[in-house]
């Protein structure tokens, strides 16, 4: 049976070691083939920028497991959409888009300004089931730092490829699509607190929260090679700009709050922005087969790395405990709000 195709990509570059090391897990795995695109250099906080109207020069550098691997000079969504719909790649046809795992988290309102977002988003545009993942640790610089990281994305992988089946306690409702085609044009963003794998708690099925730092620009003395451009001919200031005072979320079921409680915090991302304008088409945005998909994604990776599953709305697990016995499974926890004999739900 052939393997499942996953292109990797992320903001950080090619070389950051969140990328390697989740390269590195999926080649000791060995559940699928992967290729990477990514940007040749850091280019964090990019968002969805993409490049027109220039070359776009790439080049190969490899990657440990990796079928094919392209350094990018360009933004996180050039890597993506170069390798989805370039000649960049001898196969540019794959079931999952993974973007990380990124240096720092991506919770609340960073998704806006993320480049790992960013090149999930692109994938998901084109209707590929996508994964953007990110460490609570701005200080990870080693690939040993991204290892529990890299062992849940992993494990939420295979699920989302089915792969790792859920338990027999919780069942797929009958007709219902695939979860990669349940997920297509959906963006997965991920969310890992730091710490060894047995200091998670588990999966959390959480919501955007408003997690924010704001700026702090510093002035500083202008780059002389920007003088000499101008030649005296303006008053000529320099800014530089880095992370300032933080706006936390703690609302319980919020990404930020999952992962302050020792969750990875998982979070569909739509494409949309705008707000419905009436209740009637609100209820039309409902996507419940994504919530179904990811929730029982969760349940099966959650199986699989013997810990929690959270935040799953009730009456998914009440849906799955009823296709179960559909499927004349035994009566198991679910209907009490527990996932598998060990795995909370809530």
């Amino acid at each position: 049976m052939n393997k499942p195709r996953v292109l990797l990509s992320n903001d950080d570059g090619i070389t950051a070691p969140g990328l390697r090391a989740l390269a590195a897990a999926l080649s000791a795995d060995g559940f699928c083939s992967f290729c990477v695109s990514a940007p040749s250099g850091e280019r964090s906080a990019q968002s969805h920028c993409i490049t027109v109207g220039k070359h776009l020069h790439t080049w190969e550098l490899p990657v440990e497991g990796a079928e094919e691997a392209y350094a990018v000079e360009g933004t996180p969504a050039d890597s993506v959409m170069i390798a989805l719909y370039g000649p960049l790649l001898r196969n540019p046809s794959f079931n999952l888009v993974v973007s990380g795992i990124n240096r720092g988290d991506n919770c609340g309102l960073h998704v806006i300004y993320s480049g790992t977002v960013g090149a999930a988003r692109e994938a998901a545009c084109k209707d590929v089931p996508a994964i953007a993942v990110s460490l609570d640790n701005y200080l990870a610089r080693t690939e040993e730092q991204y290892a529990t990281a890299a062992t849940y994305t992993v494990a939420l992988m295979k699920a989302v490829l089915g792969v790792l089946p859920p338990p027999s306690t919780w069942a797929w409702p009958a007709g219902s699509a695939s979860l990669t085609a349940s997920l297509a044009g959906q963006v997965v963003n991920v969310n890992v607190p730091q710490g060894s794998v047995g200091d998670v708690r588990g999966f959390y099925l959480a919501y955007q929260g408003q997690h924010c730092h704001f700026p702090n620009w510093t002035e500083l003395e202008a780059d002389a090679h920007i003088k000499e451009e101008h030649n005296g001919g303006v008053t000529l200031r320099a800014f530089r700009n880095a992370a300032g005072s933080l706006r936390g979320d703690a609302s319980e079921g919020c990404d930020s709050w999952a992962v302050s409680q020792g969750y990875v915090a998982v979070t569909p991302v739509g494409l949309r922005s705008d707000l419905p304008l009436t209740v009637a088409a609100a209820a039309q945005r409902v996507q419940p087969q994504v919530v179904r998909a990811l929730a029982t994604a969760m349940v099966a990776a959650a199986g699989h790395l013997g810990v929690q599953a959270g935040g799953i709305p009730k009456e998914v697990v009440a849906a799955a405990a009823a296709a179960s016995e559909a499927a004349g499974a035994a009566a198991s926890p679910l209907a009490a709000g527990m996932v598998g004999a060990s795995h909370a739900a809530c």
